[in-house]
């Protein structure tokens, strides 16, 4: 199978996932200028499900709220609409891949927690650079290998095969995608989240967090949350928080190194912090 054949299979999709009603909503109303935050906070508690969630999760030690919030708008009010928006957007995203198929040779549990300590990584990293919104950088790290799950909920048997070929051959899970498909995790990816339409700084992270120099040229307010999503990909797979199956780079690409200027040092005691708390992050998200 080639790049477009693959793609066309994918566009027909009958039961490819769409965001949440909710999430669709909230970016509309957040692109508005004239949009309250009490509109917000009402177009979250409509869906109850993800606004509970929201606000256990908020209450939990994860942001160490202790209970204080007890509704969306108070949440709003005590940690912002960016934070919220992006937990809202996380949530709703594990909603959609709770339900895995059959017991395969895919790990979901190692996913979930490879995907936590990217995301937990690039935080940290987002923190360490005094980035404006770390929040975005936890929920790039958390969205960054969506392709896997699309590959392994929708395309089951090439997804096995790919699995089958990186374990047998040695070349590596890269390089059995685009042998078996033709493209990799990061193009399915960048598919599913344009159909999202989610912002094109999340889409970018999806698409170029193997290869964050490819996308300098896009983007240049993406560089360093790109960067952050790399090097803690690279680090989570390096200190055996990966999926089964490492899919990345044994080195931090040097560019990125060079956007958040930090030392692999710096980076690897952060990451010792990481390695204990991802489990139960992960337990508080309901993974």
């Amino acid at each position: 199978m080639n790049k477009s054949e693959f793609l066309v299979n994918l566009e027909n999709v009958e039961n490819l996932p769409t965001l949440p009603a909710v999430v669709r909503q909230l970016q509309t109303l957040m692109a508005s200028p004239l949009s309250s935050m009490a509109q917000i906070a009402a177009v979250i508690t409509r869906d109850q499900a993800i606004a509970a969630r929201t606000i256990r999760l908020i209450n939990s030690a994860f942001y160490g709220m202790g209970g204080r919030v007890t509704s969306i708008q108070h949440a709003i009010v005590l940690l912002g609409l960016n934070t919220v928006k992006n937990l809202v957007t996380g949530v709703s995203v594990l909603k959609i891949f709770n339900q895995p198929p059959a017991a395969s040779l895919f790990d979901r549990e190692k996913f979930w927690l490879h995907t936590f300590a990217c995301a937990l990584g690039a935080r940290a990293i987002g923190r360490e650079i005094n980035a404006p919104e770390p929040e975005d950088f936890f929920l790039a790290g958390l969205l960054h290998d969506i392709g896997i799950l699309i590959l392994d909920q929708f395309f089951h048997e090439e997804f096995i095969e790919i699995l089958q070929r990186s374990a047998c051959d040695g070349t590596g899970y890269i390089h059995a995608e685009k042998a078996v498909l033709g493209l990799t995790h990061e193009d399915v990816g960048e598919f599913v989240a344009r159909k999202w339409k989610i912002p094109e700084l999340l889409m970018l992270s999806i698409r170029y967090h193997h290869n964050p120099s490819e996308a300098d040229n896009l983007c240049a307010g993406s560089v360093p949350i790109l960067s952050a999503v790399h090097i803690a990909d690279v680090t989570a797979n390096n200190r055996g928080l990966d999926m089964g199956h490492p899919v990345g780079e044994k080195t931090c690409d040097a560019a990125a190194m060079r956007t958040v200027r930090m030392t692999e040092r710096r980076i690897e005691e952060l990451f010792d912090g990481i390695v204990k708390e991802v489990k139960a992050v992960a337990a508080e998200w309901g993974v």
